[in-house]
């Protein structure tokens, strides 16, 4: 946990120990207007739409967080249509899809969403959120009045960010938002070390560990726990998971195979509803009524959790030129499926592996611009995707299908990937984690495997993370 996280943990202490919880709060503040948030947290961002007649706008804002403190840094801001094509950008594009495409706008487009701009910049000035969020608002705002001004030849309009107004909000105020967001939410834990919560509008969160006394650890000792978390909507779909070993719980097996027909902002706001309920519980877990985490891991699972679920709210557009022979577009399909490969060293071997696999819904078959439906984080028997140790190795992005691809999992124990016994190190009749990782890599290219044969089940020494080439 960085400085910032532990001033925001103490204020909230403060908070709980004083009147502030006895007078009653509200948990959130309602968006006006046409303004539909999908996330609005001070620590992971803003992101929403607007919609007008049936013309969408969509923007986000982010900051940068020091890697050493976790201290809040610069605001980067956007602004995409319902193409997903970047209307303006200001300050430095958060992330890779950021980018905008050249030559997304033409001089015919015209003027076509200068008044729709100029309400978005009103809207969000009148739009109601916490005061720890008052920099995103009214920076977003300043962009959509800015955008409004500009023809679609200057489009993806680049602006600057007034360092003055947009100055990260202090402990105290993050404090705030979080024990308003944390009010209503409790973990109840039964005898088995099984958790539950309720995240608010029906989503839920579960988790629940296995104790293995005959397989290592990540140090090589005998006996290993691993982990299973899963945040559930409404409905039943799984909107992320982690898993840390190879058999998920029996009846968490149909549950993650389960698919959804809701849309996209109903799917983006659960993301987010339940991004800053698991932020909140982090953070309140010393202090909140109700709520009872056994140790740091728990609470950081949370917190990685809710970073997942935040990532990628926003339509995103696949490049307009693609190369000759390109089968992700030519396999038509609304159903894409990509993983990637996290690393770390390992004190057994030379490093660990994981894998974290998503999923892409097209707008159609023939449209190119998709949403994110969700992940499942593969932890293989260590340390999980995303965690502060862990460095993304790869990336791949598998066809449009008529189907997601995903690891297969046993019907005798809802597993997933690898059969046979793990073994951090080459064992004959063993698998260790890059041969998990080595699977799951297959499973989304399309490539046969067995798991109980093949690398599941020989007795090379495989030391390294796999690859996301053919394997």
């Amino acid at each position: 946990m960085g400085k910032m996280a532990v001033g925001i943990a103490l204020a909230m202490g403060m908070a709980f120990t004083g009147a502030a919880m006895a007078a009653g709060v509200e948990r959130a503040a309602k968006p006006d207007g046409n303004v539909k948030f999908f996330l609005a947290d001070p620590e992971l961002g803003v992101a929403g739409v607007y919609t007008v007649n049936g013309t969408e706008l969509y923007f986000e804002a982010r900051r940068s967080l020091d890697a050493a403190t976790g201290a809040p840094g610069a605001l980067s801001l956007r602004l995409i249509d319902g193409e997903a094509r970047t209307v303006a950008l200001a300050g430095t594009p958060y992330d890779k899809q950021w980018e905008p495409q050249k030559g997304e706008f033409t001089k015919s487009d015209g003027f076509g969403y200068s008044d729709l701009l100029s309400r978005l910049g009103g809207a969000l000035d009148a739009a109601t959120l916490h005061g720890a969020l008052s920099a995103e608002k009214s920076a977003l705002a300043d962009l959509a009045r800015q955008a409004a001004g500009a023809s679609a030849a200057r489009y993806p309009l680049r602006a600057d960010v007034d360092a003055r107004r947009a100055s990260a909000p202090d402990a105290a105020q993050v404090a705030d938002f979080y024990l308003r967001s944390a009010r209503d939410l409790a973990i109840a834990r039964e005898g088995d070390g099984t958790i539950q919560a309720n995240l608010g509008s029906g989503i839920t969160l579960l988790g629940t560990q296995k104790y293995i006394a005959d397989e290592p650890d990540a140090d090589g000792q005998m006996g290993r726990i691993d982990a299973y978390s899963m945040v559930k909507a409404a409905d039943g779909y799984v909107l992320a998971s982690e898993l840390g070993g190879d058999e998920v719980p029996k009846d968490w097996a149909a549950a993650m195979d389960t698919e959804t027909a809701r849309g996209h902002h109903a799917l983006a706001t659960d993301f987010g509803r339940a991004a800053t309920a698991l932020n909140a519980l982090a953070y309140s877990s010393t202090w909140a009524p109700g709520v009872s985490l056994g140790n740091r891991a728990e609470q950081a699972t949370l917190q990685r959790l809710a970073q997942t679920l935040a990532t990628h709210l926003l339509p995103v557009r696949d490049d307009a030129t693609p190369a000759a022979g390109d089968v992700r577009r030519a396999a038509g399909g609304m159903y894409q499926t990509y993983v990637q490969v996290w690393r770390k060293p390992f004190v057994v071997i030379a490093e660990h592996s994981g894998t974290r696999v998503g999923k892409w819904r097209y707008n159609s078959a023939t449209s190119t611009v998709k949403t994110h439906q969700g992940w499942t984080s593969f932890c293989n028997h260590g340390t999980c995707a995303a965690t502060e140790n862990m460095t993304h190795k790869c990336t791949f992005t598998g066809p449009r299908l008529t189907y997601y691809r995903m690891p297969s999992r046993r019907t005798d124990a809802g597993g997933h990937t690898c059969a046979t016994p793990y073994w951090a190190i080459g064992r004959g009749g063993h698998h260790n984690c890059h041969d998990d990782s080595s699977t799951q890599v297959r499973a989304i290219r399309g490539q046969a495997y067995n798991t109980n044969g093949g690398r599941c089940n020989d007795s090379i020494y495989w030391m390294y993370a796999p690859t996301c080439t053919a394997q």
